[in-house]
């Protein structure tokens, strides 16, 4: 039950954080790519247990 609480606890850190850099970024090309490797991150930190279960 721990490892799932930490689980959500840093998924929801690392979205709050993204959304903070998010805002501080100017509109622009640039933006676009951050946007989509900042999805690729949060996609492989909710991901994350299934590599775990997968050892």
């Amino acid at each position: 039950m721990e490892i799932a609480r930490e689980w959500v606890k840093n998924i929801f850190i690392i979205i709050v954080a993204i959304s903070f850099v998010e805002i501080l970024l100017p509109a622009g090309a640039m933006k676009k790519y951050l946007k989509f490797i900042f999805s690729l991150v949060i996609m492989a930190i909710i991901l994350s247990p299934l590599a775990i279960l997968m050892e």
